[in-house]
């Protein structure tokens, strides 16, 4: 009975072919742990819909109940706590994975011919994980996240030729944001970023499936070999290690809610989510008509300098330790934006 169950399942919808072809896919001798990370970005993405989709069942979308409802959720609802709690660490969490992938493909270079287009779906999927936590920071409509979405869409606003257009598309006038604003990040959140981030992770995904994991310079003359069950096991164990430990902080740290947004509030001083502070950290250094030199073009040449990495680095591939000039990059990178 089970195998007629199966057998009329693949004639009709191919279904046990197409998991066999994507479990058995042939990777090359050298995989291993340095390659979990793309499973456990998904993981995370996974983690954020869902926690996203609960905390929407109680969540009131407008600037004068936003707060209230949040605070409902968390004194309230069953479980509201830890709902909350795994949306806003997995944030985190999710970009911290997010920037490990990407280090370890640049680190093997993996971005190398004929992957170009592998890496470049990668670095925009890392904009939209920013993105996320961009438009995500005002809709518990407290003060921090009032005064720090002030300071983003003033940071738009000194877009060289395109500022006022984009406080128009913020739905601000530089100085105060309202209810636009609010119902525009809103919208972004949940309604146009989900389906670009899961139509660019299909692309990503059919990429990579596409030209095969990248091998190294040691994996010449060796066999291949399956995708399941060693690597399966790999990424398994790695992705309950992100979730053991998403679910600690869960657990253990409060997330915070401040005091509803109070635009009258001046003395209040914003500070961003720790994946901004370089961006903060960039306006500290480059003051008064240099501020668009920090909080523009930096940002938007590091993000060229990003997509560019593939035709620049054109050369054979090579281990790890003898890519002296990428080693250098990440190490120093950090240093780069510390204050």
């Amino acid at each position: 009975m089970h195998r007629r169950v199966l057998d009329w399942l693949e004639e009709r919808t191919g279904v046990e072919s197409a998991i066999k072809h994507f479990f058995y896919e042939d990777i090359p001798e050298s995989s291993g742990w340095h390659q979990v990370f793309g499973s456990v970005a998904m993981f995370a993405f996974l983690v954020q819909a869902l926690t996203g989709i609960l905390l929407s069942l109680n969540y009131a979308a407008t600037p004068g109940e936003a707060y209230d409802s949040l605070r409902y959720i968390m004194t309230q609802v069953t479980a509201g706590p830890l709902i909350r709690g795994m949306h806003h660490w997995a944030a985190s969490l999710m970009i911290i994975v997010v920037v490990l992938h990407m280090i370890q493909v640049f680190l093997w270079g993996a971005y190398k011919r004929p992957r170009e287009a592998t890496w470049m779906s990668g670095v925009v999927l890392l904009l939209l994980t920013l993105a996320y936590g961009l438009s995500g920071y005002l809709l518990p409509w407290d003060n921090r996240a009032y005064w720090g979405t002030v300071v983003a869409t003033q940071i738009a606003e000194l877009a060289p030729g395109l500022g006022p257009y984009m406080l128009r598309l913020l739905g601000s006038d530089g100085t105060s944001i309202g209810a636009v604003t609010f119902t525009r990040f809103y919208a972004a959140h949940v309604l146009l970023l989900p389906p670009l981030t899961m139509l660019l992770i299909g692309l990503h995904v059919y990429l990579v499936r596409r030209h095969g994991v990248a091998p190294t310079p040691a994996d010449e003359g060796r066999p291949k070999k399956k995708f399941y069950p060693q690597q399966v096991a790999m990424d398994t164990v790695a992705i309950f290690v992100w979730f053991a430990v998403l679910m600690g902080m869960a657990i253990l740290a409060r997330v915070p809610l401040g005091h509803v947004a109070d635009p009258t509030d001046l003395s209040f001083v914003p500070r961003p989510e720790w994946y901004f502070l370089f961006l903060f950290q960039f306006l500290t250094w480059f003051e008064g008509p240099l501020e668009v030199v920090g909080a523009v073009i930096l940002p938007t040449l590091a993000i060229v300098a990003l997509l560019l990495v593939p035709f620049v680095d054109r050369g054979k591939m090579a281990f790890v330790r003898q890519r002296t000039g990428a080693l250098a990059v990440v190490i120093l990178g950090p240093f780069s934006g510390a204050g």
